[in-house]
């Protein structure tokens, strides 16, 4: 049975791994996006940009590491490896094709990963290289801070999509529970409470009610 400790994924202004989908979701009006075409700012968006497409990988690796346990335990398979440490091994080209026998809730995920994952590798191997003459002018970063945007938006897309068919399946498929979540919501009340986590309380409460909405299935 996956466990709540099992459950990894980066997050956004929570320090180290937190729980799968355990990620705020802010409800107040999100702020302008700062589009002054300055040196900062654009270094800032491709930050940001970046991170999102780190966030998204990992959201994969989750899904497919509950996954390999969810068929290890229906096979009684016993798993000689830690399925996250084979995974963090893989590409993210690899891990997106082992996703496509698993995204037919959303018939255009597929596609959109691929994508994602083009726009990730941009990032990383050409985004700086191909735009040298755009960054050297304030019209020149504007349009590289567009390209980032645009970036940022599709990876936060696709992963949210892939939470919310894929990830909602394979946890609720994990065998993790509501008394699970309720568990560590209490643990980490308590470490809140003694210091030992530094999240406000807001974000603790967020985090419990998402995943719950997860792993238990809404009454017909």
């Amino acid at each position: 049975m996956v466990t709540m400790a099992d459950l990894y994924i980066v997050g956004f202004n929570i320090p180290g791994g937190v729980s799968l989908d355990e990620r705020h979701q802010d409800q107040s009006e999100e702020p302008d996006e700062d589009l002054e075409p300055d040196v900062k700012t654009t270094f800032a968006h491709f930050g940001l940009g970046y991170y999102q497409a780190s966030v998204l990988e990992h959201g994969i690796m989750n899904v497919l590491a509950v996954n390999r346990l969810v068929r290890a335990r229906k096979d009684a398979e016993r798993l000689l490896s830690d399925p996250w440490n084979d995974k963090f091994k893989e590409t993210m080209d690899k891990l997106i094709k082992q996703l496509s026998n698993l995204t037919q809730a959303d018939p255009n995920l597929a596609d959109d990963l691929v994508e994602a994952l083009r726009l990730r590798n941009d990032l990383t191997h050409n985004f700086w290289r191909e735009r040298a003459e755009d960054f050297c002018s304030d019209e020149g970063r504007a349009k590289m801070i567009a390209y980032l945007i645009e970036a940022r938006t599709h990876f936060e897309d696709v992963d949210q999509r892939l939470t919310e068919t894929v990830g909602t399946a394979s946890l609720q498929q994990s065998g993790l529970t509501a008394e699970h979540v309720e568990r560590r919501y209490q643990e980490q009340l308590r470490k809140v409470a003694s210091g030992e986590l530094n999240i406000p309380l807001s974000i603790v409460q967020s985090n419990r009610d998402s995943l719950l909405s997860r792993v238990v299935p809404p009454s017909s």
